[in-house]
This record gives structure tokens, C-alpha cells and sequence, in this order.
């Protein structure tokens, strides 16, 4: 499935084309956007002031014509300039373009964003020398439970909230450390198996992955109320296990991609399967110089 055919969950339950949102996530968005821009400091204070005015105006008589031929009505930075004053007053940063163009070009940057959130999520990995284990399932399902059970001494865990936790990262460059973890399985020689745990609401998201790394997979179907007693007053987790479940209630899976079906009891027993015994310990990551 390419990335512009992908389905996605939204939040509220709604299955839709990836890169899209519903009307409650989009006028959430514009919202934000709105407070965003109410706190932002204004165009003269970010530069735009009467000298800017002035130096435009001069601007756009030299180069009164946009690339695409219509007339020219404003002056674009070439490069953000990101309140860097150099940047800012340099013309050869500088170029005319019509509104439209503009728009546009705004619109390209915001798609270039969209595109590199999408590779970070939905990476392209090479397959893996190791045999793989996706364990999928909301916060609270005990993910991070299983994966330490099962895990012998020479497994390795790839787990994103370890990864953020462990090197204190923001969730993209979390993303990175991951996907770098996930694509050094094609040559993992230290490894005897892996266990990749991810949230995965939607069978087309466990499917992609299962396929991606030709991996064993494993939904832990932990029934929301339980999930919830387990977080207890983690606002935050507890949003997140909401929300996988109306996800996953509104993409129920049968037939392909389903993998094993696992719950884990109130006192943190297996049910559905045996419990591995042996040293679980689980390694430290390593990603390039982070250890």
C-alpha cells in the first residue's frame, strides 16, 4: 500500500486517507493554530516594520515580475530566516512572487513536513537478519510485560517510550534513534531475536509493519477499563489507551494480520500463552554514540 493510498486512524475512531483529518481534528488544529498566531509577535516586531516596507517596495520595482510570470506582490525568503537579522536583510535571499505562488510554495513546505513525518513513522527498512516479534496494544495493555517475560538474555527490546526515556528525547529524534535501531537488524549479529513493541490500532499499520520486518505478531487486545486501572492517574497514557481503542474499535481486524491474541491478567500473569522462563533482563540500546 503507498503512502498516499495508507489509511490512518484519527482519534475519534474515524478511519481516513493518511495525511488527512476529520472535522473535529482540523478545527482542533485551526484552534491551536489561531492561539498560536495570537501569541506570535507581530510583523513589525518579527521585522516587518517601516524600513522592511520601504526596502520591498524598492524590491518589487526592480523585480516586478513573479517566475511564473504574473505581477509580483510580495517578497519571500528563499531561506527561513528564523529571526536570524543577516538572513533576514539578505537579498540575494530574497525573491518576488506572486500570491499565488506564494500560497503555494507554503503549501509545499507544510507537504515536505507532512513527508518527513510520514518517513519517521511509517520508515522503509531493510529485512531484518533476526527474526522479528511486533507486540502491538494500547498503554496499559502491558506491552513492555510481555516482551520482558519472553525475551531471553540475548533478545533485544526496541521499545520508543525506553528511547525517549533513556537519552532524553523529543519524539522525533526518538523516531530516528528507533528507525536506526530497526534498520542495524539487518546486520545484527549479537541478537538472536528482536521484540519491537508500537501501539498499532488498525490492522493496516500492524499489517505494514509485520510485512516490513517479516515478523511474528502479537496484539495484546487488554480490554480498555483494565488498561485504565493499570495507568492509573496518568492523564496522558490514559488518553493514549482512549484513544487506541476507538481507533481499533472502528478497524476491528479479521483474517490477515491478526497474529496472536494475548491478555495479560490483573496480577500481570499470561493468559493464551505459556510463560518463558530465564534471565529477562533486557540490554541498553546503542545507537551510534548513545548508549
Amino acid at each position: 500500500m503507498t503512502a498516499r493510498n495508507r489509511l490512518c486512524a484519527c482519534g475519534c475512531g474515524k478511519v481516513l486517507p493518511s495525511g488527512t483529518l476529520c472535522a473535529k481534528r482540523q478545527a482542533a488544529q485551526d484552534s491551536r493554530k489561531a492561539k498560536a498566531d495570537a501569541q506570535r509577535p507581530n510583523a513589525s516586531t518579527r521585522g516587518y516594520n517601516a524600513r522592511w516596507q520601504k526596502a520591498r517596495a524598492t524590491y518589487l520595482l526592480r523585480n516586478p515580475n513573479c517566475s511564473c510570470g504574473r505581477p509580483a506582490s510580495v517578497v519571500d525568503h528563499i531561506r527561513p530566516h528564523k529571526g536570524d537579522t543577516s538572513l533576514f536583510w539578505d537579498t540575494k535571499n530574497w525573491q518576488p512572487l506572486c500570491t499565488h505562488c506564494h500560497a503555494s510554495r507554503k503549501q509545499s513546505e507544510e507537504r515536505r513536513l507532512s513527508a518527513a513525518a510520514e518517513a519517521r513513522t511509517n520508515p522503509f527498512l531493510p529485512k531484518p537478519r533476526i527474526p522479528v516479534v511486533v507486540v502491538c496494544g494500547p498503554a496499559g495493555a502491558g506491552k513492555s510485560t510481555y516482551c520482558r517475560r519472553h525475551a531471553s538474555e540475548r533478545d533485544l527490546i526496541i521499545d520508543l517510550d525506553d528511547i525517549r526515556t533513556q537519552f532524553g528525547l523529543g519524539i522525533a529524534d526518538a523516531l530516528d534513534a528507533r528507525n536506526a535501531i530497526l534498520e542495524g537488524l539487518a546486520t545484527d549479529t549479537k541478537h538472536e531475536r528482536a521484540f519491537f513493541i508500537v501501539s498499532a490500532p488498525t490492522r493496516a499499520e500492524r499489517d505494514a509493519w509485520q510485512a516490513k520486518l517479516s515478523a511474528r505478531l502479537i496484539l495484546l487486545d487488554t480490554p480498555l477499563g483494565e488498561c485504565l486501572a493499570r495507568i492509573g492517574g496518568d492523564a496522558k497514557r490514559a488518553e493514549w489507551a482512549r484513544k487506541w481503542w476507538a481507533a481499533h474499535s472502528a478497524d476491528r481486524m479479521t483474517g490477515k494480520g491478526q497474529g496472536d491474541i494475548v491478555q495479560l491478567s490483573p496480577n500481570g500473569a499470561l493468559t493464551g500463552e505459556p510463560t518463558v522462563s530465564g534471565n529477562l533482563s533486557v540490554k541498553p540500546y546503542k545507537v551510534g554514540g548513545m548508549r
